[in-house]
């Protein structure tokens, strides 16, 4: 009896799939495997290529990868194989392809500054222009002619479309850009706007395929649509709105035709390009799932239907994002470092409480064989900002969301067994409570500027101590009740990597005195502090190889965090801290 699959999609090999098709792939290094059906002979093949900009990176690349790429002898400035320069539409192409063409006035220019004839068909292949009409027709005759010839040489040509908007006469010539922008003189009472349609521009295919044909029957045509976006448009639409809808067109006629019609092809450059990356923010990990920032930051926009059509920004400060982000990537690390079971017996001497640099911090410890509990609970942010509840019972309740209870939860029995009476030790701490200096220190300064007896520019011991008192009281008191109850308590200040970047360089002053301050604090409640990042400073000569490589063009550095070197360096100096302190 043969077994059935469950559904169509049971048997299905991984391209078909967007986690293993795409999410998985290592975009930039590795290929997108089986992603086009393309078989194309190296000896025995003819290319040539036309189309929009972006065939010229096609031609470009064939030659350099010697590839048999028929090169245009008329056009020496671009890689081409026709001396048409860019062909955006097919209905340009169709153009050069029909037999015979009705006289036209409009499409040569006389340049009375020049004193030179430009042709307006062709405008970025001989800018300097012609000396007469005739020379410019013998030019064009020239280029017809070489094109019938080079398809008679041709088994592959690869035809990048670019773009649905075109400019026409009077005479319904179809011209590559807009009479004006490049060469010539635009007059609306001679050349008008036209958007290609979908029939239109299906048609256009099919008509250039009839003609090709008869010039060449063995050729096989190559479409792709050029993932390079419009320049401007000429629509009412906004750009955007215009590019994705002139790229959806062309990518559909393309798609059906390459699919129903033996005479076409289909190369993904389109998609290659332009596929979701993993740094962005619309997305999710796994470069499918719409991030719920990318959802406020659609709807800031749907909501100005409902208002006077001013948008306002609803998404985060890139530079507050991009800290939030490596957070999150370090808080699922954590989660995914718990055991399967909550109910286990072991009880670990050690204990870690704190944001990311405490998971980053449970990585290096477990990577030397020490066994704690704990690491990372919430973002820096949720300890900051207070998104918690004091419980006498339970310390406090973490209420950044679900998976903080879930992070805190073994850490609170961990803690609660040491203090049963059986237990005659309790656990040491290591915590970075009330620290967060990216945040913290911008709401001391924030807290500053309210007080009306501040000196800004003479900060004292006597302001941060006020500033802990007042904002960040409940915070540091979560450490105080441990303390109370027996349990050694290490608090460790955040890494020293803001003295080294330059957008973090202002700050420095107000981070390293935020450190002495709140060392000080401590030590009136007999509470050890480790300044990390003055011991750091004074013992490491080459900081750089400490920092963290996390940084994108557009995002800030990731001055808070070090690299795996430099809390592998943390944890060997609290290990001997705790030798000698317990």
């Amino acid at each position: 009896m043969t077994t059935q699959p469950i559904t169509p999609y049971s048997e299905k090999a991984e391209k078909f799939f967007w986690k293993t098709g795409v999410a998985q792939v290592n975009l930039g290094d590795e290929p997108f495997k089986s992603i086009h059906s393309l078989l194309i002979s190296k000896e025995d093949s003819k290319i040539s290529s036309i189309g929009s900009c972006f065939a010229q990176h096609v031609g470009k690349w064939l030659l350099e990868n010697d590839y048999s790429f028929n090169r245009s002898q008329l056009d020496k400035k671009q890689i081409s194989s026709f001396a048409f320069g860019n062909v955006y539409t097919p209905r340009c192409l169709l153009q050069w392809l029909q037999s015979s063409r009705s006289n036209n006035e409009f499409d040569i220019y006389y340049d009375e500054k020049m004193g030179r004839y430009l042709d307006l068909l062709r405008p970025s292949v001989f800018p300097e222009g012609f000396d007469s009409e005739d020379t410019l027709q013998d030019s064009r005759n020239a280029a017809k002619n070489e094109l019938l010839d080079t398809l008679k040489n041709t088994n592959v040509l690869i035809f990048t479309l670019g773009l649905t908007e075109a400019w026409k006469d009077l005479d319904n010539i179809f011209y590559p850009s807009c009479p004006g922008v490049i060469a010539g003189e635009f007059n609306e009472n001679i050349f008008s706007f036209h958007e290609f349609n979908y029939n239109e521009i299906q048609s256009d295919l099919l008509e250039i395929k009839d003609i090709i044909k008869h010039i060449n029957p063995k050729i096989k045509i190559i479409l792709t649509v050029s993932p390079v976006p419009l320049t401007a448009t000429a629509s009412d639409k906004h750009i955007l709105v215009a590019n994705q809808y002139s790229k959806s067109v062309l990518r559909a006629v393309v798609g059906y035709l390459s699919d129903n019609d033996d005479f076409f092809d289909y190369f993904p450059s389109f998609e290659i390009i332009t596929v979701n990356n993993v740094d962005d923010f619309r997305f999710n990990a796994n470069r499918r799932t719409v991030s719920n920032d990318a959802i406020e930051y659609v709807m800031s926009h749907f909501k100005s239907a409902f208002s006077n059509g001013e948008i306002h920004s609803s998404q985060k400060n890139k530079k507050e994002q991009h800290e939030e982000t490596v957070c999150d990537e370090e808080r699922l690390e954590a989660l995914n470092k718990l055991p399967s079971n909550l109910n286990h017996t072991t009880v670990n001497k050690l204990t870690l409480l704190g944001d990311s640099h405490m998971g980053k911090l449970a990585t290096a410890l477990m990577e030397m064989k020490v066994t704690f509990t704990g690491g990372m609970v919430m973002n820096g942010s949720g300890f900051a900002q207070g998104k918690f509840s004091i419980c006498p019972t339970e310390y406090f309740v973490p209420l950044e969301n679900a998976a903080s209870r879930q992070l805190y939860a073994p850490i609170l029995k961990n803690l609660q067994a040491h203090e049963e009476s059986h237990f005659q030790e309790k656990s040491v701490i290591i915590s970075n409570i009330g620290l967060q200096t990216h945040q913290t220190v911008a709401r001391f300064f924030t807290w500053l500027q309210k007080q009306e007896d501040a000196d800004i520019k003479n900060i004292t011991l006597q302001n941060y101590v006020d500033f802990f008192h007042e904002d960040q009281s409940q915070q540091l008191s979560i450490l105080l009740a441990m303390k109370d109850r027996g349990h050694t308590v290490i608090v460790v200040s955040d890494p020293p990597f803001s003295r080294h970047f330059e957008e973090s360089h202002s700050m420095v002053g107000l981070i390293y005195s935020y450190f002495d301050a709140i060392e000080y604090l401590w030590s009136q409640f007999d509470i050890l502090f480790f300044n990390a990042a003055k011991t750091f400073d004074d013992e490491i000569d080459t900081p750089m190889m400490y920092a963290s490589d996390i940084g994108t063009p557009d995002a800030p550095h990731d001055w808070i965090h070090g690299n795996s070197l430099y809390y592998k360096w943390l944890a060997n100096k609290l290990l001997k801290i705790i030798s000698e302190n317990t």
